[in-house]
């Protein structure tokens, strides 16, 4: 089978994009992506010798009037694009992992009757997906949704790097505290400025591990004062073995990240993107709290109320509970419940 993978952006679309591929390619299908020129995706797709092909799709929600324009004249442009791809690759089927350059794929995919999957990976169901939803074969969930229910829904959980399954997962044992600070692929300001003068002002030892995020890193060290001892690095190649070397994270509330992080028998301090479109951070972060693997801070609560919730977690050990906790969800194995799912598909 030869499968057109559509995801483009932040990490949170592209991780487990290139989680399925893999899975896709362990299987002998060939892989083909629909990506940008800017994206994270345009660095990560050609070291797996995928290959790459952009379309000039930009954002639509959340723009000013004139990048409105431009993005209607991207997405037609996009559409025409994708078009002349399926037919020149004879493509099998199209996985869309949300996102705006979904739409423009998306609707080739239809136009071109080629068969169109799929993946949510938040709560809230993007607005590509929405607008998609209607013409999908499968529309694979990462979580359950928080409001609006589709049909023809699976939920499979969001593809996430495989570990060894007898790994041990407890934290190595220590004297100190750990905790894994991430702001996301892109990192976060907030989590940036905000994190280290209230880890700080504890005055406990504590080991940091902080992801900044590209181009962020310069002045976070500096925040990192009292009894913390920190590792700042704009990007983790390896978040997985961060998490697992944690105690408990203190992160935005992107699916992935949950899904990585709840996998792996860990907490969260979730502090959701206020500005996520349709607020889904919120809603990816309110289901952890139902799983009692983790507890929302938001931006607009104060920093004293940010420490307390520090305080609370650390005197009471609330991260020890949240360790023999787990995710109904095997976000382990959903590239292969993916894949298998749409291989009945073709052999129905």
């Amino acid at each position: 089978m030869r499968f057109l993978i559509s995801a483009a952006g932040t990490g949170g679309h592209v991780f487990p994009a290139l989680e399925f591929s893999a899975e896709c390619i362990k299987n002998n299908h060939d892989v083909l992506w629909m990506g940008t020129k800017t994206g994270l995706e345009s660095r990560k797709v050609p070291e797996k010798n995928i290959q790459f092909m952009t379309v000039p799709m930009r954002g639509f929600r959340g723009k000013g009037l004139l990048n409105k324009f431009i993005s209607i004249f991207g997405l037609v442009a996009s559409i025409g694009k994708t078009i002349i791809f399926l037919f020149q690759n004879k493509i099998n089927f199209v996985v869309c992992f949300g996102g705006y350059i979904s739409l423009p794929v998306g609707i080739a995919a239809i136009l071109c009757r080629k068969q169109l999957i799929l993946h949510e990976q938040n709560a809230v169901m993007g607005t590509s997906n929405k607008l998609l939803a209607a013409f999908a074969k499968i529309i694979f969930l990462g979580t359950p949704l928080a409001m609006v229910s589709q049909k023809n829904t699976q939920l499979v959980g969001n593809p996430i790097k495989s570990i060894n399954k007898h790994q041990d997962m407890a934290p190595p044992k220590s004297d100190e505290l750990k905790i894994y600070v991430t702001g996301g692929s892109l990192g976060s300001e907030f989590i940036n400025k905000n994190i280290p003068i209230a880890l700080s002002a504890l005055n406990i030892p504590i080991m940091i591990k902080h992801q900044s995020g590209l181009n962020k890193l310069d002045g976070v060290e500096s925040l990192y004062t009292g009894r913390t001892s920190s590792d700042i690095q704009e990007f983790y190649e390896t978040p997985l073995e961060n998490i697992l070397w944690s105690d408990f994270v203190i992160c935005r509330a992107g699916a992935l990240t949950l899904a990585e992080v709840t996998s792996l028998s860990r907490g969260c301090i979730m502090i959701p993107l206020p500005s996520a479109i349709d607020n889904h951070q919120l809603e990816n972060a309110k289901q952890i709290e139902k799983l009692n693997m983790g507890l929302i801070y938001e931006e607009s609560a104060s920093p004293q109320a940010l420490q307390e919730k520090l305080i609370s977690i650390i005197e009471k050990k609330m991260y020890l509970g949240w360790q023999n906790n787990t995710n109904s969800i095997d976000h382990f194995q959903a590239a292969e419940r993916m894949l298998s799912s749409i291989l009945q598909i073709n052999n129905s």
